[in-house]
């Protein structure tokens, strides 16, 4: 690479393509070169405000800029397959949002075709880079955790947000697919079998709860849950100007000699008002000073370093990111079927 700085180009800027945008033009060693994104708007304001000479309406013609060396993606689910696959064939590292792709041939497709050209390929799965986590994953490798016996996760999420993802992707891909990235990385193996419920109230594409048990290769059991039933009086932990809401997320792993559990609801900071509880975020994409901070710009740092310097993540994992779009597919396949899916 002899430009000294890695050239960048940000497609999809909803409000967490902004948030990315934020990070990505504080970066050292990076150069925010382009944004795209069909509203004309917000690509104009968000190219004022962090010194963006380019703008396209369509993130292929983005990705179809000679001067990137990497692309990064948080467009729309169902864009995904066509724009990895573009920005792979061009020779660009690519860091894409979850999921993926919308099923696991896709990423399959995806996996293989960037190893084929040798290309970096990156899923953002942010819990991976935030603290509480990762020192739960070191302690889970440590002599006195014991053997993993079961790891149990919660993703319940405000019912207020629902209709918009109702008909747009399935509850597992939208929420749960972070929790089966946990508990693929956390256990370290694979799952051999899984057994699926739902529940639905109405006749969306997606079911309004999912409830879930996994059978892992080396014996742990895996718990999950997600829905949208969090009522209006929760604590806010998900606040953006006057919109707000809350997931109630929780992960508890036991061990032999140990157990060890997160409760993000549980946060340092709370503020209590006649609007009810607030409990700002101070882990994923906290912002100080007008800078993003937390697990957001360390996954993005990681992305830039591995591109930079051709070396493989500690963190990010592509086989484990296909093998949780394995899994999702399963999920939905039990809860349909009404029994168990064998995993090969």
């Amino acid at each position: 690479m002899s430009h000294p700085n890695l050239r960048v180009g940000l497609a999809g800027l909803g409000r967490f393509g902004s948030l990315h945008a934020g990070v990505l033009s504080s970066l050292a060693g990076v150069e925010l070169v382009a944004l795209a994104d069909p509203r004309a708007d917000q690509r104009q304001a968000l190219a004022k405000r962090h010194g963006v000479a380019r703008c396209y309406g369509d993130a292929a013609e983005l990705i179809a800029d000679p001067d990137l060396d990497a692309v990064v993606l948080t467009t729309p689910d169902d864009q995904h397959l066509p724009q990895v696959l573009q920005a792979i064939a061009a020779g660009k590292a690519v860091f894409v949002e979850k999921p993926l792709a919308p099923c696991w041939a896709d990423a399959q497709r995806l996996r293989r075709a960037a190893a084929e050209r040798d290309v970096w390929l990156q899923v953002g799965l942010i819990l991976r880079y935030d603290l509480p986590h990762q020192l739960l994953q070191r302690q889970i490798r440590e002599p006195a955790f014991g053997e993993l016996v079961s790891i149990r996760t919660k993703r319940n999420c405000s019912a207020d947000w629902f209709a918009v993802v109702a008909d747009r992707v399935h509850t597992v891909y939208e929420t749960m697919i972070h929790d089966l990235d946990l508990m693929l990385w956390l256990s370290n193996s694979s799952v051999t079998q899984v057994m699926a419920l739902e529940r639905r109230f109405g006749a969306s594409l997606s079911p309004e709860g999912v409830f879930v048990m996994l059978e892992f290769a080396n014996g742990c059991i895996g718990q999950a849950e997600t829905s949208w039933f969090v009522p209006p009086g929760a604590p806010a932990n998900v606040i953006a100007g006057s919109w707000q809401g809350s997931i109630d997320a929780e992960l508890v792993v036991v061990g032999r000699g140990q157990t060890a559990q997160i409760r993000y609801l549980d946060s340092p900071l709370q503020i209590w008002g006649a609007s009810g509880t607030l409990a700002p975020d101070t882990h994923l994409w906290p912002e100080q000073q007008g800078r993003v901070e937390g697990a957001l710009r360390s996954e993005l740092a990681d992305f830039v370093s591995c591109v930079r310097s051709g070396q493989a993540s500690r963190v990010a994992n592509l086989e484990q990111a296909v093998q949780g779009l394995q899994l999702a597919e399963a999920i939905v396949e039990s809860a349909q079927l009404g029994r168990p899916v064998h995993l090969s």
